[in-house]
This record gives structure tokens, sequence and C-alpha cells, in this order.
């Protein structure tokens, strides 16, 4: 057997001990500080015996099964193992650097808590450290600005009024008309534009280096002229291809058990293809612009609900993995980011207060 030190792992003091955190597969353990030596015996493949022949001062059973406990804990990796073809994976692809893997491995398929244990820690914190002000008061010597659109904006500012997440959903389809304006109004190539290194598209959404690295995938559970199923959009043709049939798993199972999702119609996946970033930006905060973008574009298919008397209900609360797995996404660098759940809004059951009559606020 051959072992080595992953080259994603990641080290920080907790008290008198040193946590080793393998971010790609979120193995972490602790350790005393004279320990970290164990991490640097293997850089590269090493046989298990060479290890031992250079450590003779250590009873070999006992430093075999020491590397043992580092390998099942994901802290050594083992030749030819899963752990390390996805390691080797992640080296020849991933290009935003350390600081953005570490967030984005961290984040994949974390576990949420439900609404009622959220509104209950709400409570509970509020009791003696109250909830910082959500709006800033300018001081005394503020220009008042007019309050309302000149009347060539008052369409749009309408639209952009009545945008409302209603979870709250009537029990009917989607027309393929409804569901062809999200998608356009979102990720639609509106024209192209010549640059020095190649042809670019242009959407109505604004993308870094114009990149565009998102697809949009479509699970169409009740949609008028689609047999239900998963389907991709594509942006260039404007079409829908369908790619699977319907998943076994349920909407709320994949958006970390939101009930409400059950009763949706359609659901939009946003995926980023980040290779098409990082051929241009190969910087960490390239990968704040993707996702960054993500919300460009869930803003334009919300209006576009709302412009249509739909409700557009966006989560990052996903289930990776088995997101990725749904949609065949083979690559670590292709992710699901968003999800945008789409239908005909019933009652809106929140408690809304108009700006005038709202309470005083600090």
């Amino acid at each position: 057997m051959r072992v080595k030190a992953p080259r994603t792992l990641v080290m920080f003091p907790k008290d008198h001990e040193i946590v080793v955190y393998n971010y790609l597969t979120r193995d972490a353990i602790t350790c005393a500080p004279a320990d970290i030596y164990w991490l640097t015996i293997a850089p590269e493949w090493t046989p298990v015996e060479e290890l031992l022949a250079r450590h003779p001062h250590i009873e070999p059973q006992s430093l075999r099964q020491e590397i043992i406990r580092l390998v099942e804990a994901g802290i050594l990796l083992q030749e030819d193992s899963a752990s390390a073809r996805t390691e080797a994976i992640y080296q020849q692809s991933w290009e935003l650097g350390i600081a953005a893997a570490v967030f984005h491995f961290s984040l994949l398929d974390n576990d949420y808590g439900d609404h009622s244990e959220s509104v209950k820690k709400q409570k509970q914190r509020a009791l003696g450290d109250p909830s910082p002000d959500l709006l800033w008061k300018n001081l005394n010597g503020s220009t008042p600005l007019p309050g309302q659109p000149r009347p060539a904006a008052s369409q749009l500012f309408d639209i952009m009024r009545r945008r409302r997440t209603i979870r709250n959903v009537r029990p009917e389809a989607l027309t393929l008309e409804d569901l062809g304006e999200c998608l356009f109004a979102g990720l639609g190539v509106t024209s192209f534009v010549r640059t020095e290194t190649g042809v670019l598209p242009l959407k109505m959404t604004p993308s870094g280096g114009a990149r565009n690295p998102f697809e949009a995938f479509v699970w169409a559970r009740n949609v008028d002229g689609l047999t239900p199923g998963l389907y991709h959009y594509s942006a260039l043709q404007h079409s829908l291809e369908k790619t699977a049939a319907p998943p076994a798993a349920s909407p709320m199972e994949l958006v970390k058990g939101q009930e409400w999702a059950n009763a949706m119609p359609a659901i939009i996946f946003l995926v980023a293809v980040l290779g098409r970033t990082t051929w241009k930006y190969s910087d960490p905060n390239a990968y704040r612009v993707v996702l960054i973008e993500a919300g460009h574009i869930a803003q334009n298919i919300m209006l576009a609900c709302a412009s249509s008397n739909l409700t557009a209900c966006p989560t990052a609360a996903l289930s990776h993995a088995q997101i990725s797995a749904m949609l065949a996404l083979k690559d670590i660098t292709e992710t699901p980011v968003y999800a945008l759940l789409v239908g005909k809004p019933g009652e809106n059951l929140d408690t809304l207060i108009s700006p005038d009559k709202a309470p005083r606020l600090a």
C-alpha cells in the first residue's frame, strides 16, 4: 500500500491543539502540534513499508495502525482510492486557488435547520442580543429624492414592486410561453460582440468578462407542452432538450427539506460551469464574481415571473451531490449554485406593512 498527504489540507489552532481539515473531503481531526510531523512524512506516494523503515525507533505495528487511522480519517490518502482519484481531478481542474476552494467545497451539502428551529433560535437570541438595524438612516442635512418614478419608468417599477417570493402556489400548470420567457430573461442571448480574443455572447445580465458561466436545467413537473422530466435549456438556441425522466427524489429533498417545494410545477437549476470563467480569470475573486452573476440571472427570472403574474422562489439551500448526479454533471467544476421554483401564486400569507405605517426604526 502506498500513501501520501493530500494537497488539500489546511490547519488552524484550537485551544492547545491543531485542527487538520481536508476541505475537499471535509474530514477533520485534532492533534497535538508535534503530531503535524506525521503529515509531512509522505508528500508523494510512498510505500508504507518505506515509512516503517524510516522510523526504526517506533514499533512497526503501532506505526502501521496510526497510518491506517489517518487514512480512514481522510488525512492521508491511499493510492487508487476514491479520495485519491477525487484529489487528482481537483489538482487537474481547479484553477481558483485555495481560498475559493475552501469556501466552495466546505459549503457543499451542508445541513440546514427547519423553519421552526430558525424562528426559535432567533427569538432566543433576541432576548439578550437584539437584531442589528436592517436599515440605516441618514443624518440631518440629507437631500430628499423624488418619491415617484417618471412616467417612462413607471411600468418597470410596478413590476419590481410586485415581485414577491410567494411559496403558496395554486395547483395549476405553467404554460410553455411562461417558462420560455423566464429562461430567456435570465439566460437568453441577445447579441454577440467581437473582441480581440474571440466572439462573446451578450445577455440581459452582466457577466464578468462576458464568460457567461451559467447553464440552466429545468425539472418540468406540470408544464403544458412538456412531458414531465428534466430538461436542459440552450440559451444559444432558446430551446429545451429532455435529458432524463422525472427523478425519484421529491423536490423538497433537493432543497434541504423545504416542504413548499413539492407544490411547484417547475424548478430551474442554475449550474455554474467554472471553467468558462477560469479560462480568463484564475484568481479567487473570480469565484465571487460567478456567485454574484447567479443573483443577476435570478433577479431577471423573478422579474419576468412578476410580469406574468407568476412567483419564482429562489433558494441556495441545495442538496448539491444529489442534484449533480440527477443532472449528470461529471466535473467538480460544474456545480449547482442556485434554484428557482416557479408557479402560479396563491394568497400571499405575509403580513405586509406600507412604509408610511411601518414601526419607527432605530
